[in-house]
């Protein structure tokens, strides 16, 4: 099963679900699309507009791979939930009114990071989401963080003095 997701941005993410759609079709692949403010509906995939937090970790937790926008959200979620990740940015000028429209430079950073995959252009998917489903490695984890452990000590009353910055 596959997982795509666009976000809570209001614009929402057409090019990305029907890409998604086409994908899952033409593919013969169940899945789920989270499709925010999106104006296309997919004729393919089970959706939903938005999802709370149990159900969109459970729907992650089914599904082997997840293609999403590249927000850094939904790909925390899905990298936690062990998913196959496949990032489709948004992209466009940044303005005012889209001030969410580049995630081009966030995504190619990430993916130097991380074994997921790059999707620039949503007609790809269903080539992208085949190479995925037969790659042998194992998921792409998420990046270990100290941040738990640090606040785990702090409110237990064991948080180290730091010496003051300097600057």
């Amino acid at each position: 099963m596959i997982f795509v997701g666009v976000g809570t941005f209001i614009h929402g993410f057409d090019a990305l679900v029907e890409g998604a759609d086409r994908a899952a079709a033409e593919l013969g692949l169940p899945g789920f699309a989270q499709i925010g403010h999106s104006a296309v509906t997919p004729r393919h995939l089970e959706h939903a507009r938005f999802l709370g937090r149990a159900a969109l970790d459970e729907r992650l937790r089914a599904s082997r791979i997840a293609v999403c926008h590249a927000g850094m959200g939904l790909i925390g979620d899905a990298l936690r939930a062990g998913c196959r990740l496949i990032l489709v940015p948004r992209r466009g000028a940044t303005t005012a009114d889209h001030p969410a429209n580049d995630q081009s430079r966030f995504a190619e950073r990430l993916a130097e990071r991380l074994p997921l995959r790059l999707c620039p252009d949503p007609d790809d998917l269903a080539t992208m989401i085949e190479a995925a489903l037969a790659d042998p490695s194992p998921p792409a984890m998420p990046p270990r963080s100290s941040v738990p452990l640090l606040l785990r000590d702090f409110l237990a009353g064991r948080a180290q003095s730091r010496p003051a910055s300097s600057s």
